[in-house]
Protein backbone atom coordinates (compact mmCIF):
# COMPACT_ATOMS: atom_id res chain seq x y z
CA UNK A 1 0.00 0.00 0.00
CA UNK A 2 1.32 3.26 -1.01
CA UNK A 3 0.50 6.41 1.49
CA UNK A 4 0.88 10.50 1.15
CA UNK A 5 3.73 12.02 3.98
CA UNK A 6 2.08 15.36 4.36
CA UNK A 7 4.78 16.01 6.89
CA UNK A 8 7.45 15.81 3.75
CA UNK A 9 6.32 18.39 1.81
CA UNK A 10 8.47 22.06 1.92
CA UNK A 11 7.14 24.71 3.36
CA UNK A 12 4.80 27.00 1.56
CA UNK A 13 6.90 30.54 2.03
CA UNK A 14 9.89 28.78 0.76
CA UNK A 15 7.80 27.05 -2.18
CA UNK A 16 5.54 29.71 -3.29
CA UNK A 17 8.86 32.43 -2.98
CA UNK A 18 10.82 30.09 -4.99
CA UNK A 19 7.68 29.38 -7.57
CA UNK A 20 6.61 32.66 -8.44
CA UNK A 21 8.59 35.98 -8.88
CA UNK A 22 8.95 39.42 -6.75
CA UNK A 23 5.47 38.00 -4.18
CA UNK A 24 4.58 41.07 -2.53
CA UNK A 25 5.09 41.17 1.48
CA UNK A 26 2.42 38.94 3.13
CA UNK A 27 -0.42 41.07 4.90
CA UNK A 28 -1.00 39.74 8.56
CA UNK A 29 -3.22 36.73 7.93
CA UNK A 30 -0.55 35.30 5.60
CA UNK A 31 -1.46 36.52 2.24
CA UNK A 32 0.99 37.77 -0.05
CA UNK A 33 0.54 38.84 -4.50
CA UNK A 34 2.05 37.98 -7.10
CA UNK A 35 1.77 37.18 -11.01
CA UNK A 36 -0.45 34.20 -11.51
CA UNK A 37 1.65 31.37 -13.22
CA UNK A 38 -1.78 30.23 -14.74
CA UNK A 39 -2.92 32.84 -16.86
CA UNK A 40 -1.58 36.10 -18.14
CA UNK A 41 -1.96 38.97 -16.09
CA UNK A 42 -1.91 42.62 -16.81
CA UNK A 43 -2.14 43.70 -13.32
CA UNK A 44 0.48 40.72 -11.86
CA UNK A 45 -1.22 40.98 -8.70
CA UNK A 46 -3.72 38.56 -9.63
CA UNK A 47 -2.72 35.72 -7.89
CA UNK A 48 -2.91 35.57 -4.12
CA UNK A 49 -0.94 32.64 -1.68
CA UNK A 50 -1.08 32.64 2.01
CA UNK A 51 2.69 31.53 2.79
CA UNK A 52 1.36 30.16 5.90
CA UNK A 53 -1.39 27.74 5.29
CA UNK A 54 -0.21 26.84 1.41
CA UNK A 55 -3.72 27.75 -0.28
CA UNK A 56 -4.21 29.71 -3.06
CA UNK A 57 -6.49 31.59 -5.75
CA UNK A 58 -6.16 33.84 -8.61
CA UNK A 59 -8.58 36.51 -9.12
CA UNK A 60 -8.19 36.48 -12.70
CA UNK A 61 -8.24 32.76 -13.96
CA UNK A 62 -10.07 31.40 -10.73
CA UNK A 63 -7.35 28.47 -9.89
CA UNK A 64 -7.31 27.79 -6.18
CA UNK A 65 -6.16 25.29 -4.07
CA UNK A 66 -2.77 24.12 -2.24
CA UNK A 67 0.60 23.46 -3.42
CA UNK A 68 0.11 19.93 -4.11
CA UNK A 69 -2.99 21.02 -6.28
CA UNK A 70 -0.55 23.86 -7.61
CA UNK A 71 2.02 21.50 -9.38
CA UNK A 72 -0.92 19.54 -10.59
CA UNK A 73 -2.24 22.26 -11.99
CA UNK A 74 0.70 23.95 -13.31
CA UNK A 75 2.50 20.42 -14.74
CA UNK A 76 -0.84 18.44 -15.82
CA UNK A 77 -0.35 15.70 -12.78
CA UNK A 78 -2.39 13.71 -10.76
CA UNK A 79 -2.39 13.57 -6.72
CA UNK A 80 0.33 10.84 -6.81
CA UNK A 81 2.50 12.19 -9.29
CA UNK A 82 2.39 15.61 -7.99
CA UNK A 83 3.08 14.38 -4.50
CA UNK A 84 6.49 11.87 -5.98
CA UNK A 85 7.45 15.50 -7.34
CA UNK A 86 8.18 16.78 -3.92
CA UNK A 87 9.31 13.50 -2.50
CA UNK A 88 6.03 13.29 -0.43
CA UNK A 89 4.62 9.70 -1.56
CA UNK A 90 6.03 6.38 0.05
CA UNK A 91 5.65 3.14 -1.91
CA UNK A 92 5.73 -0.25 -0.79
CA UNK A 93 9.15 -0.84 -2.13
CA UNK A 94 10.32 2.31 -0.12
CA UNK A 95 9.05 1.76 2.61
CA UNK A 96 10.47 -2.12 3.19
CA UNK A 97 13.54 -0.62 1.97
CA UNK A 98 13.20 1.83 4.88
CA UNK A 99 12.62 -0.78 7.32
CA UNK A 100 15.56 -2.84 5.94
CA UNK A 101 17.88 -0.28 7.13
CA UNK A 102 16.47 0.61 10.61
CA UNK A 103 16.82 -3.60 11.16
CA UNK A 104 13.76 -4.46 12.72
CA UNK A 105 10.25 -3.08 12.31
CA UNK A 106 9.15 0.38 13.00
CA UNK A 107 6.40 0.20 15.95
CA UNK A 108 5.17 3.60 16.84
CA UNK A 109 3.67 3.64 20.11
CA UNK A 110 1.15 6.76 22.00
CA UNK A 111 2.95 7.37 25.00
CA UNK A 112 1.33 8.45 28.03
CA UNK A 113 2.27 9.94 31.28
CA UNK A 114 0.03 10.93 33.96
CA UNK A 115 -0.13 11.11 37.84
CA UNK A 116 -2.65 9.75 39.77
CA UNK A 117 -2.59 10.39 43.97
CA UNK A 118 0.73 11.00 43.79
CA UNK A 119 1.64 7.66 41.79
CA UNK A 120 3.39 8.34 38.57
CA UNK A 121 1.84 6.27 35.28
CA UNK A 122 3.35 5.36 32.03
CA UNK A 123 1.57 3.78 29.36
CA UNK A 124 3.03 2.85 25.66
CA UNK A 125 -0.02 1.79 23.12
CA UNK A 126 0.18 0.68 19.74
CA UNK A 127 -0.39 3.01 17.24
CA UNK A 128 -1.51 1.55 14.19
CA UNK A 129 -3.80 4.66 12.51
CA UNK A 130 -6.21 2.05 9.89
CA UNK A 131 -7.85 4.68 7.78
CA UNK A 132 -6.28 8.45 6.53
CA UNK A 133 -8.13 9.99 8.82
CA UNK A 134 -6.76 8.38 11.80
CA UNK A 135 -3.28 9.20 10.32
CA UNK A 136 -4.28 12.49 9.64
CA UNK A 137 -4.96 12.96 13.97
CA UNK A 138 -1.82 11.15 14.07
CA UNK A 139 0.21 13.66 12.68
CA UNK A 140 -1.73 16.84 14.16
CA UNK A 141 -0.71 15.14 17.35
CA UNK A 142 2.83 14.80 16.72
CA UNK A 143 2.84 18.32 15.15
CA UNK A 144 1.23 19.43 18.49
CA UNK A 145 3.11 17.93 21.16
CA UNK A 146 6.57 18.71 19.38
CA UNK A 147 5.23 22.30 19.66
CA UNK A 148 4.59 22.10 23.14
CA UNK A 149 7.97 20.57 23.99
CA UNK A 150 9.19 23.80 22.07
CA UNK A 151 7.35 25.78 23.94
CA UNK A 152 8.40 24.32 26.97
CA UNK A 153 12.03 24.98 26.46
CA UNK A 154 13.23 22.32 24.50
CA UNK A 155 15.63 23.41 21.72
CA UNK A 156 14.81 23.60 17.96
CA UNK A 157 15.72 20.44 16.53
CA UNK A 158 17.18 22.15 12.89
CA UNK A 159 16.54 25.44 12.10
CA UNK A 160 12.91 26.70 11.22
CA UNK A 161 12.00 23.36 12.97
CA UNK A 162 8.98 25.09 15.23
CA UNK A 163 7.54 26.94 11.63
CA UNK A 164 7.40 23.74 9.89
CA UNK A 165 5.36 22.34 13.11
CA UNK A 166 3.33 24.49 12.52
CA UNK A 167 2.65 24.18 8.77
CA UNK A 168 2.32 20.29 9.53
CA UNK A 169 -0.33 21.26 12.09
CA UNK A 170 -2.82 23.76 9.77
CA UNK A 171 -2.55 21.63 6.79
CA UNK A 172 -3.32 18.08 8.02
CA UNK A 173 -5.77 20.21 10.03
CA UNK A 174 -7.03 21.62 6.73
CA UNK A 175 -7.13 17.79 5.29
CA UNK A 176 -9.15 16.38 8.43
CA UNK A 177 -11.60 19.06 7.89
CA UNK A 178 -11.84 18.01 4.11
CA UNK A 179 -12.37 14.18 5.48
CA UNK A 180 -14.52 14.81 7.70
CA UNK A 181 -17.16 17.25 5.78
CA UNK A 182 -16.84 14.45 3.35
CA UNK A 183 -17.48 12.05 5.55
CA UNK A 184 -20.94 13.87 6.24
CA UNK A 185 -22.23 14.25 2.55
Amino acid sequence: MSRFRPELLPLPRIFYQSEIASLTRPNRKGWALGNCPFHKSKSRRSFGANLDSGAFFCHGCHAKGDIISFVMQRDGLDFKNACKSFGAWESDDERKCVIKERRGPVIPYLLFEFEVEGIQYHIEIKDEPKTELQQLRRFVSEAADRLREIHNGDAEKFEGEEEAQWAILAYTWELIQIEVSADVR
